[in-house]
Parts: structure tokens; sequence; C-alpha cells
């Protein structure tokens, strides 16, 4: 087997080694015919240049998850793959691009808040000053149809600024405060009518904005993602091409859509599998269209049928079959119960096969963030964005529904994220949103509920597990802490870090936590990307983050993890869209 030592900064004083025992969700190599192979990450905008050279930015050090990051790259390449420009090696390692008219490049700098424009070898021929315009940070920047730009700065959702600029560094516009509602802006783009389109992958939506920031087109239902056709999920670009469609990337659907004049879209037709979060989409002047293929580590051309024609980056990519995954559990050997959550789906994987569980309900699942398998056989879900708890029987029947608990006027779920049996046959519901974690019966009879006027204070909850002397450990994702209470109420313990000998491991966004069999603690430390085990006295055990074997050697968002043991876990690998299950090799000395 593939193995990586433990560490994940090369400090640790505990002598082992991690194993791949499987990987889930990647299958196949999709091999294209004009690829050239290149260091690429996380690529976010792409754009053909008229002498037949491309301009790539990616954000680098991903695997640190800082939400909004400084560190940028920018590089130029021709058609082979002969990198023609790097800003890393101009010693620029915050530095956004973008393309001009005439070929030149500008590179937005964001932690010098300033835009430099650059000659033919990528010296700085003009600056100009941006930090007079916003304290926010400066994110990119947008050449437009006037031969201006359009710069977007923020720190956090629904916290931005959008100016126009000219050459000359001169304020043209600036976006009203608050208008539009933005949550966040993927892209921009200047309209011939003088208006804005707006990506707004927070709000799932593309909205074109008049310069008072009214809102004149959306294309997409507020803060209401979904793979239909009329709706959007988490969609990071938009661009109007010169017959007035509409391209995007639907990001978090895996796809391009094209939106005609009458709001009517079909999914650009690239092989299904093929796209994984795809952030950036550009017409070109040839017809086809450049995509950052982000999930895939490359950036991607395609014809107007779909076809590939020329993509740089990876030179490996798996055909995906898993989408965010939210949960996982291992039934028997080589046999895991995944529910497959965009897909809006509950998949068994077996022997390397997957097939999907069925259900026969009405609705269908939509967002399913947890399944569990019942001694019966059946399946309990929290189906997220139906708003509800489902029993499943094998053959894919509703046998039990549950939207609301407290009575026949009861309060409705609004966003359950997690749910377990419990051995007196009730319901432990965990709902993110309402900020509660409820005892309830399948006739909406609520026992117990915390969070709700008990004094303790809950923030965004992912998980909720009832141990053996009736006590409920909570993951309290926005407290960034994991929480012990008892069955009184009364608040246990408080984990908002581990330490070792060799540091200190403090959560950041921490989205699962449970105990297994033999009382190891494991979370899964999500904004951290990285999964802990410790004692239930808080002595820190061990560390994993790195995958080794893998074309992604690193966790991105990990939000679930099952303990086999205490050397082995399995884990969903929610942004890579993967399963990975994995071994510790203890060295025979170690005492860990």
């Amino acid at each position: 087997m593939d193995t990586v030592n433990e560490t994940c900064d090369d400090t640790t004083l505990t002598k082992a080694r991690w194993c791949l025992v499987n990987e889930l969700g990647r299958q196949g190599v999709n091999a294209l015919a004009n690829a050239r192979t290149g260091p690429l990450t996380f690529p976010t905008y792409a754009v053909a240049a008229g002498d037949g050279t491309y301009l790539i930015s990616e954000e680098t050090h991903v695997e640190k998850q800082i939400p909004f990051r400084f560190e940028c790259r920018t590089i130029r390449v021709d058609q082979s793959g002969r990198v023609l420009l790097d800003t890393m090696t101009l010693g620029i390692e915050d530095g956004f691009g973008c393309l001009l008219d005439d070929g030149r490049v500008a590179i937005l700098r964001r932690t010098k808040w300033e835009l430099l424009l650059t000659g033919p070898t990528g010296e700085s021929i003009q600056r100009i000053e941006l930090a007079r315009f916003s304290k926010r940070i400066p994110r990119f920047a947008t050449w437009t149809i006037r031969g201006t730009f359009l710069i977007v700065f923020y720190n956090r959702s629904f916290d931005l600024d959008i100016i126009e600029v000219d050459l000359q560094g001169r304020l043209l516009w600036y976006l009203p405060r608050g208008a539009g509602s933005l949550g966040i802006a993927g892209s921009v783009q200047l309209l011939p009518s003088d208006h804005v389109l707006v990506a707004d992958p927070f709000r799932h939506r593309v909205v074109e904005l008049d310069r008072e920031g009214n809102v004149v087109r959306q294309y997409g239902q507020d803060d209401h993602p979904s793979a239909v056709e009329s709706r959007l999920s988490s969609p990071t670009s938009g661009m109007e091409m010169v017959d007035g469609r509409i391209v995007v990337a639907d990001t978090r659907n895996h796809r391009v859509m094209i939106i005609d004049s009458e709001d009517s879209a079909r999914p650009l037709p690239v092989q299904e599998g093929m796209l994984c979060d795809p952030t950036y989409v550009q017409p070109t002047h040839r017809g086809t269209y450049l995509i950052c293929d982000t999930g895939n580590s490359r950036v991607l051309e395609v014809d107007e049928t779909g076809h590939p024609i020329w993509s740089y980056g990876a030179s490996q990519v798996g055909h995906r079959c898993l989408s965010y995954p939210r949960s996982v559990d291992i039934l028997a050997a080589d046999h895991y119960l995944v529910a497959d959550t965009a897909h809006d789906r509950v998949v068994d994987f077996t022997g390397g096969r997957i097939v999907p569980k069925p259900f026969h309900g009405d609705p269908p699942l939509f967002w399913p963030r947890c399944v569990r398998i019942l001694p019966s056989g059946s399946l309990l879900i929290a189906d997220a964005r139906n708003r509800r708890i489902v029993e499943v029987s094998p053959d894919g029947e509703a046998l039990h529904q549950l939207t609301a608990f407290g009575g026949r006027e009861g309060a409705p779920f609004h966003d359950p994220h997690d749910v377990q049996m419990l051995s007196n046959g009730h319901l432990l519901v965990t709902d993110s949103t309402r900020d509660i974690i409820v005892e309830v019966d399948w006739d909406g009879h609520a026992y117990a509920v915390i969070g709700e006027n008990d004094g303790i204070d809950l923030d965004d909850p992912h998980s909720a597990q009832q141990l053996d002397d009736g006590s409920v450990l909570i993951s309290d994702t926005g407290h960034h802490r994991i929480l012990l209470v008892a069955a009184n109420g009364k608040l246990v313990r408080e984990w908002k870090d581990l330490k070792s000998a060799v540091g200190c491991y403090r959560f950041h966004l921490p989205r699962y936590a449970e105990v297994c069999e033999d009382g190891t603690l494991a979370i899964a430390d999500t904004g951290n990307n990285r999964v802990l085990a410790a004692t239930l006295d808080g002595e820190f055990l061990w560390e994993f983050c790195r995958v080794p074997g893998s074309t992604h050697p690193f966790l991105s968002q990990p939000r679930w993890v099952r303990l086999i043991n205490r050397d082995e876990a399995v884990i969903c690998d929610h942004f890579h869209h993967r399963v990975v299950h994995v071994k510790r090799e203890r060295d025979s000395n170690s005492g860990n």
C-alpha cells in the first residue's frame, strides 16, 4: 500500500505512517489527446489571447484553507504548454492577472492594494494604487469593453466593494453599498448596456445590475441552489457573449450553462463526470469555451459540442462519480454506504462498484447530508433541503417521515445535518440552521432540546452523538468547538483545541465529531483540512491531512469521519468529491 509519514508539518514525535486502503469517488483516468501537462492546482481565471497564448490565474496554498486567500499565481502559456510568464518567478506571490485587449497583462497584488500594468516579460511599467478606494481586500480585476477596470474587493460575504477605474487610476464609478444584496462577487463584466453582470456564488445566482445597483435581470433563485436547469448552485462566473447569451460556470453542479435571452438554459454538452467544480468559463474569439476545471486542477478548452480540444494542468484526471459526499459508513470489508449529497442520492460502494439505493418517496431526496443504516436494514436519512428526516426500507419505500417537532403546532426543521436512532427508538436530530439538537420521536414529540433556552448557545451545529451514559457529543461548528453535554442538559466539557508535546491543534469550523467503541474521539476539523484523534481526556493522538498514493495528496474540507478503530478511519473528503479509507501503522516502540 502507498504510505505517507503521519505528520502534516514534519514536527511530530509520533513514529507512524498512514496507508491508503481505499479511495472512492474517482474512477479510471480521462486522457485527452491535446493535454499539456503543467504545475496547476486551483485555476480560477483563464482567457485566450489573440496571439494564441493563454493567461491563467490560480489560487495557491489551498491546503491551508483560509476562506479567502492572499496567495495566487498568474502564468502565460503557449499552445504547447510552455510557460512564458510566471509571477512567482518575479517574486510576486499575490498576483492575480487580467488580460487587456492589446495583449498586455495587469497584475492585481492583493497584499499591496495595487494594480500593476506589465510589459512583455512581466516588468512593471505602471502602478495604480487601490487603498484609497477600499480597505477591503482586492480580489480580482476585469478589463472592460470601455477600456477600464472593474475591481472587486471583499473580506467576507455581504461585505464587498466593486469599483470602476480608468488606466490613470481615476475612480469612475462604485457600486452603492448594499446594492443588489450581493453575497460575493465571483465575476464581474461590464455589458454594452452599461449594466454590470455579477456571478454571486453565495446566493446561487447571476444578476445584471444597473449603475444604481438595481437588479434588472436574474438567473437562479436567491438562496435556493438546485441542479434543475432553472437553478444554479454556487455559480462562480457569468459572461455575456457577443450574441447576448450568457455562459455560466455552475460550480457545484459541475457544469457550464448557456442561458439565452428568454432565460431558457441548457448545459454545455461535455461528457458526464468530466468537469469538477468549474469556477470560470470564458468564450474565446475562436468560438470555443475556455473552462477552469478547478476540481481537476486544469484549464480545459472545448468546442460548442463539448468536445475537448486543448487542456493545461493535471495529466491524470479521474472520472468523478460522487459529488460533495457528506457521510459514510463502512458496512463490511470493501462495502461502504455514502450520502452522495449533491447527486441527491444514497449509494453503496461494493467491490469498487457504485450502486444507488432505491427511493420511491415523493418528493425525491434533495441534498441528503447524512445516512445511517438501522438494525432492520432500513436507512435513516437527514434529507436536508427537503427539511425532513425519513426512514427508507431496503426496497426504497418511505416508512416514516418527520418534518417538525413539538406536537401538532410544532416547529419545522430547517436544515437537518445529522440524525441518529437512539436505543429507546427516539431520533437525535441536528438542525444546523435552527442551531439546536433535539431528541424527538416519529410523532414529533420533543423530549429534549439543546441550544434553545437552556444556557447552551450553539452556532451552526453539524453533528451530535449520544454516548453510553446519555451525554451528547456535539460539533458546535460556528463556535469552533466540540461540546459534551450531560443527560441533564448541563455542559460537561468544551474542547476548542488539542495540545501535544509538539504543538497546539486549534479547531476551525469542525463539522463532525464522534467517539468510537474503544473511546477514541475523532474530529473532522474541516476548516483546517484535517482529521484529529484524541482521548476523551483531551490527550492528542494523531493528525491526518495527507493522502498517500493519490493525485489529490491533501484533504479539502473533510466533513465526516468514521473510526473503525483508533488507527483506521473512513473520511468524506468533501471538496475532493471522494471517500478515503486510511490506516495508521504504528512503530512498535511508539506509545501512541
